[in-house]
Order: structure tokens, then C-alpha cells, then sequence
């Protein structure tokens, strides 16, 4: 399972727990659910990164829009926890807008348009929780005449439009989400139901990295599908 929202799929969980059925969460968690074991990424860790980024780009100063993820989702809580810690290291950053966009390119872009408004296109940078509201936040800009070139805008996951928009310059980072997770989850429960073998972690979080146009044709797990 991927849960949309920490806590909504606990009584499934739960019930399938009771009749002997295993579960396994990948990418998002279900909090305090009785699961066999969970996959993901080091969300916290990546958001620090996209901060330390932004805040070596800026040289510690400078004007932030952060555009948030899906409400609820461990993915985003763990993203906002990772931003607002590490921007305590970097008081010369400030954010003069936040609200979130959902994960979604069309919400990033109403999100972008709200911003732009309230503070009149004055902003250093934008950490958008994913690609997609990165995007959206790209195409307010231009819309507004803004050259997104000309601003710092991260995004995270490392999707393939992403990529695109890093090569073009008009994102100028993602951090890499990573896909094995996945992978990692299935081979594990495989194990188990094979051969009743626990993985050596029942807790595992894959360490995220940094993207750039520098860098994206070697560290870039769907750089494939942008060639």
C-alpha cells in the first residue's frame, strides 16, 4: 500500500491484520497501523537539502515562497518538517509566502499566482514540495512575466518533466526521489512469503540526492525517459 494520508487506510489495515493478511506500506506511511514493514525515503533529509541549496545559491539571504505537498501525506509532513528545521540554521532566509499545492501542477500554479500577488513579485526563490507544483509555480511565473530563470525554483522527485525543465534552466534543482523503494518493498515481501524472512530493517528510509543540470544525465533514475 501508498497511502494517501497517514491515518485513512488504518482500519483496512487493521482488519487485514486480524485474518492473517500482511501488509507492507511503500513511499507514504500509515501512522501507528499494524503493517509488516515499511519502505520509503528520507523525506526530512531531502527537504534539508533543498534548503542548504537554495541558502548556498543565495549565500544565506533571501526571500522564500514554499509551496507545501498533499495535506496528510507522510511525504509532506516529513518535507515541511525537513524545510522548517533547517531554515533555522539560515536566518538571512525568510518565507513571505506558503500555502500548499497539493502535489499537483494546477494547484502549484494558483498557489504561485496567490503568492506573486502578495508580495508583488518580490521573492529570491521558490521550494516547491514536488516537480509537478514546481511546474505550476513555472508557468504563473511566466504568465506574470517573470523569468523563472532568473529565481531559484526546486522542486522533488525527479519526475521526467522535471528533468526537462532542469535542462531548459527554468527549474534550477530537484531532489531525487528514489524509485527503489519500491522495488526494495516487493523483493522484500517476496522474502517473506517465501521463505518467512524479515528484512534486517522493518523501518527503512532510502537517502535522497540532489539534482542539477550538471549532474542529471548520471544521477537521474528517469533521465531515461527525457532522451
Amino acid at each position: 500500500m501508498n497511502p494517501l494520508d497517514v491515518n485513512i487506510l488504518n482500519p483496512v489495515i487493521e482488519e487485514a491484520h486480524a485474518k492473517g493478511i500482511p501488509v507492507v506500506t511503500f513511499d507514504r506511511r500509515a501512522v501507528g497501523a499494524p503493517v509488516l514493514f515499511h519502505v520509503g525515503a528520507d523525506d526530512t533529509f531531502g527537504e534539508r537539502l533543498a534548503v542548504e541549496y537554495v541558502a548556498a545559491k543565495l549565500n544565506g539571504v533571501g526571500k522564500i515562497i514554499s509551496i507545501l505537498g498533499q495535506t496528510g501525506s507522510s511525504p509532506a509532513i516529513n518535507r515541511e518538517t525537513g524545510l522548517k528545521a533547517e531554515l533555522v540554521h539560515y536566518p538571512g532566509l525568510q518565507i513571505v509566502f506558503e500555502q500548499s499545492g497539493q502535489f499537483a501542477r494546477d494547484t502549484g500554479l494558483t498557489v504561485m499566482e496567490d503568492a506573486i500577488t502578495a508580495t508583488h513579485g518580490n521573492f529570491d526563490a521558490v521550494i516547491a514540495a514536488n516537480d509537478d507544483s514546481a511546474l505550476g509555480a513555472i508557468q504563473a511565473m511566466k504568465d506574470a512575466g517573470i523569468d523563472p530563470t532568473k529565481k531559484i525554483v526546486i522542486g522533488y522527485d525527479g519526475v521526467p518533466d522535471g528533468l526537462r525543465a532542469i535542462q531548459s534552466g527554468e527549474e534550477t534543482a530537484s531532489i531525487q526521489y528514489p524509485v527503489a523503494m519500491a522495488r526494495t518493498a516487493m523483493d522484500e515481501l517476496c522474502e517473506y512469503m517465501l521463505h518467512g524472512t524479515m528484512p534486517a530493517q522493518t523501518d527503512f528510509d532510502i537517502m535522497p540526492w540532489l539534482l542539477v543540470k550538471a549532474n542529471i544525465d548520471t544521477q537521474a533514475e528517469m533521465y531515461s525517459a527525457i532522451k
